[in-house]
């Protein structure tokens, strides 16, 4: 007769990849009720704090989303552990490789850069711990020992945007020289050009964009507002369409439609367009705000 079988614990790799299927690479920011009860479970089975569980979920996420190019989400799941104050160098080197927009698992990239990678990962730390002039030295650093490195002037520019927008352009166009076709650079530009209302330098930089990668969303996007404001109404209409096929969540995407539709005379479907931005508009918020909206957790584990 045999005994009950043996309760072993699952190998580290295994229980990684039950804890994406369970959380999933989207789950790391607010965590439903019902995620929080799975990860739960799980923690009762393997003997594991729930808030140390949805750290490593994140951090494997996060990478993950580096490793398929998906930079900015990265980005935004590593925050989480900046308002932690996790100094982890596992956070710091995964920041440094989504700031620096390096398509490697920290296992991957070469010995050589880790300098680099980490460099730009405290400035990418110290960003999003809002310390800004400790950010701006670190981001100066940076495109001072490797100015001939690819994405630093960028990183540093993305940095700028928000407080210098007129230095940021000019780390965007320190960007262009090296990498003509670099399209985050290439939009960043056109953006400001737009908000300044430069449409017709917009037009262009907005343009080569597009022509380098035709299904990135976001090109979609400034494109189809630049069209817009040059008078360019039809065309300006199928892109955002186009857009919001490419992402339909987006509600900035619907908003840009919105008013396209109301430009060309479509009164319906602005008016359609306007609703589902409406909607998606008041997702997007509820996610960022509440007691939730920071790693889904009230209080957070310190992993990895």
């Amino acid at each position: 007769m045999t005994g009950p079988p043996s309760r072993r614990r699952p190998n580290g790799a295994a229980l990684l990849w039950v804890l994406l299927a369970v959380a999933g690479p989207g789950s790391f920011g607010q965590t439903t009720a019902e995620e929080t009860d799975d990860l739960t479970a799980i923690g009762r089975i393997v003997g594991t704090d729930i808030n140390k569980i949805a750290a490593v979920v994140r951090y494997h996420s996060a990478i993950l989303m580096t490793r398929m190019e998906q930079f900015e989400s990265a980005y935004e799941a590593l925050q989480q552990f900046v308002y932690q104050n996790n100094t982890s160098p596992k956070v710091v080197e995964a920041l440094g490789l989504s700031i620096l927009r390096m398509r490697y698992l920290p296992s991957e990239y070469p010995p050589a850069k880790r300098e680099l990678v980490m460099l730009a990962g405290r400035a990418a730390y110290e960003t999003a711990a809002r310390r800004a002039e400790n950010a701006d030295r670190l981001y100066q650093e940076l495109v001072s020992r490797y100015p001939d490195e690819a994405v630093v002037h960028y990183a540093y520019g993305a940095f700028l945007m928000g407080s210098k927008p007129d230095l940021a352009v000019r780390q965007f166009q320190q960007e262009l020289k090296k990498n003509p076709d670099h399209v985050p650079s290439l939009l960043q530009i056109a953006m400001e050009y737009l908000r300044q209302g430069r449409y017709q330098e917009a037009l262009p930089l907005a343009e080569r964009a597009h022509r380098q990668m035709p299904n990135f969303f976001t090109s979609r996007k400034i494109l189809g507002r630049v069209l817009l404001e040059t008078g360019q109404i039809e065309r300006a209409v199928q892109e955002l369409e186009v857009g919001v096929q490419l992402k339909p969540e987006d509600p900035e995407m619907h908003f840009a439609l919105s008013r396209a539709y109301a430009r060309a005379g479509r009164k319906s479907e602005a008016e359609r367009a306007r609703g589902e931005f409406l909607r998606l508009d008041r997702i997007y918020r509820s996610q960022r705000e509440g007691p939730q909206s920071v790693g889904g957790q009230t209080q957070p584990g310190k992993s990895p």
